[in-house]
């Protein structure tokens, strides 16, 4: 299926997953490289949309900018529990310590005890790395569903090759329509693009909104358009940066 041809700069806001959107999944969350031309090509959509470019991810904000640099775009991160908008304003759900403690004396035994195992500590949220230990999975995935029973009001969400434990207040379909209210997302076409489970509530959301949606690579999804792999949406990003910057107006 052919990705989709995007004209109208003032029409349109970009919605965007990172690790395995932006940039090739790698075997340690601090291992991903954001390629320059992928970078220009974010720069050229931001001037072309007036800023309506948003990155919808599972990590914190802040781990983010350090990819994006010199970047700094509106993000939503861990899920849609912390945000910040264009002009800057910083948002985030409330901590839950009890669920944080609840957490870290559960995983905590586990990874210790089974090299391999990452576990990922974020503000409102946890995550359990198993790729370096696929054997494992049914044991992470054990310990996660009794970490759920004893925090209420805790979602596990499953990705690739990682358990993730946050507060159900928010997603990243949630973020996208937060995003939705504000200047200069407002008013504007929603086009979101991930590549993992945790996508498919934004995916659903944007799908509602009469939205484009973009999965990439395998599995199963509700979104209208796929890409084989990252490589090649990389490609169209660029072209549609390049195409929608020619497009924009010229003050």
């Amino acid at each position: 299926m052919s990705l989709p041809i995007v004209n109208d700069p003032d029409g349109i806001a970009f919605f965007l997953d990172f690790d395995g959107t932006l940039v090739e999944v790698a075997e340690r969350p601090d291992a991903v490289r954001l390629a320059a031309r992928t970078r220009d090509a974010l720069g050229l959509l931001t001037d072309a949309t007036g800023g309506a470019v948003a990155i919808i991810t599972g990590r914190e904000i802040g781990d983010l900018d350090r990819f994006l640099a010199p970047l700094r775009l509106p993000a939503a991160g861990v899920h849609g529990l912390t945000r910040r908008t264009l002009t800057g304003e910083n948002l985030a759900a409330p901590i839950d310590e009890d669920f944080l403690r609840h957490a870290e004396l559960l995983l905590a035994p586990l990874v210790l005890s089974e090299p391999g195992l990452l576990l990922e500590r974020k503000s409102n949220a946890v995550a359990l790395h198993y790729r370096a230990r696929p054997d494992l999975e049914e044991a992470c995935g054990v310990v996660m569903d009794e970490l759920a029973a004893i925090s209420r009001g805790v979602r596990i969400k499953r990705g690739k090759m990682v358990f993730e434990a946050k507060p159900a207040i928010a997603d990243k379909g949630t973020a996208v329509l937060d995003f939705l209210k504000e200047t200069p997302f407002a008013g504007r076409r929603p086009l979101f693009a991930g590549d993992d489970v945790t996508d498919e509530d934004a995916i659903g959301v944007v799908n509602e909104l009469d939205g484009i949606t973009i999965k990439i690579g395998p599995g199963a999804t509700v979104a209208q358009f796929r890409a084989e792999e990252t490589a090649v949406f990389l490609d169209w990003l660029h072209a549609t940066a390049l195409s929608l910057f020619s497009e924009a107006p010229n003050d």
